[in-house]
């Protein structure tokens, strides 16, 4: 769970036991319908910019983007990307995500079968008014969610992600410390390698979290309560290709983006999840 960002998703019924002291954090009332996900023993990031005009999907009544000028001012990275070209000063600042999750279910149900389910989804740093069933930060929102073909329970998937996508995707270990993963969308395909490194970290920060992540398209309005624990951090380098005609394909041929947005690697983490609708 991208939690510089956080990942989406995840019970009401029954929480599972995990291997720890650490609980989930209480979710506000009224969830249209919740779920969990744990066992997670990749979630591999990958921050861009693209341009605005590439959201054909609606965004939440008074939200904007924080388009790369202003997230340059923390970032100096970013600034120096500005200063080769101003053209990207208008960018949005987006994060595509892959996750390998070993349990996952929605409202009581396991939706795939035995062994781990890759997931992936596209974020965008936002701005915009909070509802008051809003819990953490809200510095986000979801721009697309995809999930295997292979689910077995793709209406259960639809109840928790109304933005859920079934594709053509892969994430696996292929020895020690390597990742593969492919990303198959209309326009493009998006490949990636990465191994991690170095000495494995607990994230330093207090248990647990909240964040909070409204929805875009047909789905604005609605947003998740993700409330998680467990995150640990690990070095790890990455080789990113995008083929096709796509925002990722045009993404990483900014010239040298890839000095400036490096391969994130977290595991370990657990996220029970509320989906909300907006008030009427």
């Amino acid at each position: 769970m991208h939690t510089r960002l956080l990942a989406p998703v995840f019970l009401a019924v029954a929480i599972p036991t995990l291997a720890s002291d650490a609980t989930f954090g209480k979710l506000p009332p009224g969830a249209i319908s919740t779920n969990v996900v744990t066992d997670v023993s990749a979630e591999i990031c990958r921050d861009h910019l693209f341009a605005p005009s590439l959201i054909v999907a609606r965004l939440p009544k008074d939200y904007r983007l924080i388009l790369a000028a202003e997230y340059a001012r923390e970032d100096p990275g970013v600034a120096d990307l500005i200063k080769s070209n101003a053209r990207y000063s208008t960018y949005a600042v987006g994060s595509l995500c892959f996750m390998s999750v070993g349990s996952f279910v929605v409202d009581g149900v396991r939706v795939h079968s035995t062994g781990p389910t890759p997931m992936a989804f596209w974020w965008v740093h936002a701005a915009g008014p909070r509802d008051s069933r809003m819990q953490g930060k809200v510095d986000w929102l979801q721009l697309a969610s995809w999930y295997s073909r292979d689910v077995i329970q793709r209406e259960k998937i639809l109840e928790t992600d109304p933005m859920a996508l079934f594709v053509d995707l892969s994430m696996m270990q292929v020895e020690p410390g390597l990742w593969r993963m492919r990303l198959e969308l209309p326009n493009e395909a998006i490949e990636a390698e990465v191994r991690g490194s170095g000495q494995r970290k607990k994230r330093n920060a207090p248990q647990p979290g909240f964040m909070s992540v409204p929805f875009t398209g047909e789905s604005a309005g609605s947003f998740w309560v993700i409330t998680y624990f467990g995150h640990h951090h690990q070095p790890a380098k990455g080789q990113w290709r995008a083929k096709g005609a796509g925002v990722f394909s045009d993404a990483l041929q900014i010239p040298g983006e890839a000095s400036v947005f490096r391969t994130s690697f977290q595991d370990g983490w657990s996220a029970l999840s509320g989906r909300y609708s907006p008030v009427r």
